[in-house]
């Protein structure tokens, strides 16, 4: 098969997938509750199932369903909780310690390198997500609940998009060549402004009352940040040895490729958001 061929179908999968999922996210956006955050738990809990199986490429051999009920029980802790910043200590200290005990019986000899996974592990994929419910449910400045969150996923989405279409066409220097090879500084950049004017123009529209310059400048700030989310987890598939996540997703990869930016985006909309006071 050209070339040419495995791209058009490898575009026609991602258009695929992306035509299913898109409905599926905004009206779990919309819905709110349980219903969102059933989702969110979900989509922590195929992560950190794709997070166990790379430690295990590398010789580790973690209790998958420490890791997969510990990524879903933070996002469910924080969305009880009313806050994910009451939930995360306690429900790591309760991490360390059942997966201590599964250890001692397994008597494996990687207890260490076991727990760490089953702790990193539920943190990455559900600790930094357990911020979505708590986004979706604040009336930010008067707006109604889930705009953040749609401002968010929107932004993130335009800048990906913008990423890969500029990249593909005009990327030529490397941006971290050892850690992803065909990412540029082109698409780098592109993502950049793309998602710093995307989340203004969102936020003009669902969030009118958050000032213009303040909206952009947190815009850029996501363009930033997300596209490190997306090298860190390209250097833990790259330390495992494989291209994609998993295959979950045909044309997109795994679930752990589609949040990666999210994973680092969401906690710092929340930890701004904090700051600011607008968390009401």
């Amino acid at each position: 098969m050209e070339a040419s061929d495995r791209e058009r179908k490898t575009l026609a999968r991602r258009i695929g997938v992306a035509a299913v999922g898109i409905p599926i996210v905004v009206g779990a956006v919309v819905a709110g509750s349980w219903v969102f955050t059933s989702l969110v738990s979900i989509v922590a809990a195929l992560a950190a199932w794709e997070y166990a199986m790379l430690v295990r490429r590398r010789g580790g051999r973690p209790p998958v369903a420490l890791v997969v009920g510990g990524a879903a029980l933070h996002v469910w802790g924080g969305f009880l909780a009313g806050t994910p910043l009451l939930s995360l200590g306690a429900l790591s200290a309760g991490m360390v310690l059942v997966s201590w005990i599964v250890e001692v019986g397994r008597r494996s000899g990687t207890a260490l390198w076991n727990t760490a996974t089953v702790v990193a592990g539920s943190l990455y994929c559900g600790g930094l997500l357990s911020v979505l419910p708590a986004l979706r449910q604040a009336g930010l400045l008067g707006a109604m609940p889930g705009a953040l969150v749609l401002a968010l996923l929107g932004a993130l989405w335009v800048g990906d998009t913008a990423a890969y279409a500029v990249g593909r066409r005009w990327g030529r220097r490397p941006l971290a060549p050892v850690v992803s090879p065909r990412k540029t500084w082109e698409g780098a950049l592109a993502c950049f402004v793309a998602t710093a004017f995307a989340f203004w123009g969102f936020a003009r529209w669902w969030i009118p009352a958050m000032p213009g310059e303040e909206a952009c400048m947190l815009g850029a700030l996501l363009g930033i940040v997300g596209q490190l989310g997306d090298l860190a987890e390209s250097q833990l598939k790259r330390d495992a040895g494989v291209k994609d996540s998993s295959s979950l997703l045909p044309g997109h990869g795994g679930m752990l490729d589609r949040i990666d930016s999210l994973l680092f985006a969401a906690p710092c909309l929340y930890g701004w958001l904090l700051v600011r006071g607008w968390l009401v």
